[in-house]
């Protein structure tokens, strides 16, 4: 599986999504090559420990494991989800959210003024009179 491409697995992920069947397990395969450090560490700490006799290494090595478990998942994470955020509106609003999102910046001299622009006073909590 690792010898797939990205275009490859990119393709083998859509086929297997329009079959209606979880693309998670190949593509998690695809991944484990590109964590080998962390595997790495996981059997260090495996092989340190069976010197010590009488230690559990599954509950010893738990954080490297953990690691290594988050780097395949973050891994495959992206990979997958690409292909099931709502493909066919994809690009539609980018440049929609892009404008209002540099917007913000041209109307942030004006958020103090909010208030007074939108005739709100001031007013205190705890008498319930507006503040001169």
């Amino acid at each position: 599986m690792a010898d797939l491409s990205e275009d490859q697995l990119h393709h083998k992920v859509l086929e297997t999504l329009q079959k209606g069947e979880d693309p998670k397990p190949f593509v998690l395969e695809w991944c484990k090559p590109k964590c080998l450090d962390y595997k790495a560490m996981v059997e260090r700490c495996e092989a340190a420990l069976k010197i010590i006799k009488g230690v559990d290494s599954e509950k010893k090595c738990i954080f490297r494991f953990r690691q290594w478990v988050e780097c395949v998942e973050n891994c495959a994470q992206p990979k997958i989800f690409y292909h099931l955020k709502d493909a066919h509106n994809r690009g539609k609003l980018d440049s929609f959210f892009d404008k209002v999102w540099m917007l913000r910046w041209a109307l942030l001299p004006l958020y103090p003024l909010l208030p007074i622009l939108l005739g709100m006073k001031r007013v205190n909590v705890l008498e319930g009179q507006p503040i001169e």
